[in-house]
């Protein structure tokens, strides 16, 4: 009787414990101007916000792909004022679009801006195994299809201009899903190049050499890169269970521009011009010559489109900060 009494309060606990979790989520959400979806197959359940509230009426609708990191899409304080990660302004956009944005697998939606900006860590410390089993291009560009699959299903969205965004690794995501994908009407890539991360290394490493009095340690680590991307199996399926190995493969064993080769519609390349791993996206002009391309470049912008500033004596002051002037050239490309 006594175990059973231990048990009934056990369970309550837990049940009181997850209502408040839940309750904690949904206050977050509801105060972002989002709501929960959870879309639901045999195998997955991939949880989106969409800031939809109108089911009656279809409106354009943009797909966000956010970057690499294990980050919930809501931050909240101690005081109780939270932020989303979408890194712009997405109010006054609202009468003209949906926003859709992706839960990444195995991290909660929503997370403390103290301790949850930089990447989100369970009790132990750690990045949750759920994560990283998922922290790879196929899984994320097997979301990011079904969650597409779902939009077009759905009335309040106009399909005829569904648009994908990818920023950093969203990028690499978005190129692989446009890959002969005719429910976008339009793709946006931002901040990442249109090979892949080696390549990345590589011109960091190439343009390193251009400041040192010796090149040799340098051109032997981008030889090793080199190497590294020649020895890529063609199937890389063989590591799927070294979930470290078979994500950094997933995303190197691929080239980005070969994927925006088979899209047909038209697409926007952005990147900042101090975002050194980006510069290589002028070559797109060379490799897409077929494609509808066109490039924002934004002089001085760094990765996250930040500016350094500094005072008249030289003196490095806070960065200024430019998405928001990025988006609006986005929306205005978009429509």
């Amino acid at each position: 009787m006594l175990f059973k009494i231990k048990l009934l309060s056990t369970l309550f606990f837990l049940i009181h414990l997850n209502l408040f979790s839940q309750n904690e989520e949904s206050k977050y959400i509801d105060q972002n101007g989002f709501y929960k979806i959870n879309i639901i197959s045999k195998k997955d359940t991939i949880s989106i916000l969409t800031t939809n509230t109108d089911k009656k009426t279809p409106k354009p609708t943009i797909l966000f792909l956010q970057g690499s990191l294990a980050k919930p899409i809501i931050f909240h304080d101690s005081t109780g004022a939270s932020v989303t990660a979408f890194p712009f302004e997405i109010e006054e956009y609202l009468k003209k679009f949906n926003f859709i944005i992706i839960a990444r697998y195995g991290i909660p939606l929503v997370g403390s801006y103290e301790k949850d900006t930089e990447g989100f860590l369970n009790k132990k410390g750690q990045i949750p195994i759920e994560f990283i089993k998922n922290d790879n291009l196929k899984y994320r560009t097997f979301q990011a299809q079904s969650v597409l699959n779902y939009l077009y299903k759905q009335k309040w969205v106009q399909k005829d201009s569904i648009f994908v965004i990818g920023h950093s690794e969203g990028y690499r995501v978005a190129a692989q899903l446009s890959e002969k994908n005719r429910k976008i009407a339009k793709l946006v890539c931002m901040s990442a190049n249109p090979f892949n991360r080696i390549a990345e290394y590589i011109l960091k490493s190439r343009i390193e050499t251009l400041s040192t009095s010796s090149d040799s340690l340098i051109q032997k680590e981008i030889e090793q890169d080199i190497n590294s991307f020649k020895s890529i199996p063609l199937n890389i399926e063989q590591y799927k269970n070294d979930y470290e190995v078979y994500n950094r493969m997933s995303y190197n064993s691929v080239l980005s521009y070969e994927s925006l080769l088979q899209f047909k519609k038209p697409i926007l390349v952005t990147y900042g011009t101090e975002d050194i791993g980006s510069l290589n996206n002028d070559l797109l002009h060379f490799l897409l010559r077929k494609n509808k391309l066109t490039m924002f470049v934004y002089p001085d912008l760094d990765h996250n489109y930040n500016k350094k500033e500094f005072d008249k004596n030289g003196n490095e002051l806070e960065s200024s900060y430019h998405w928001d002037s990025v988006f609006k050239d986005v929306q205005n490309w978009l429509l």
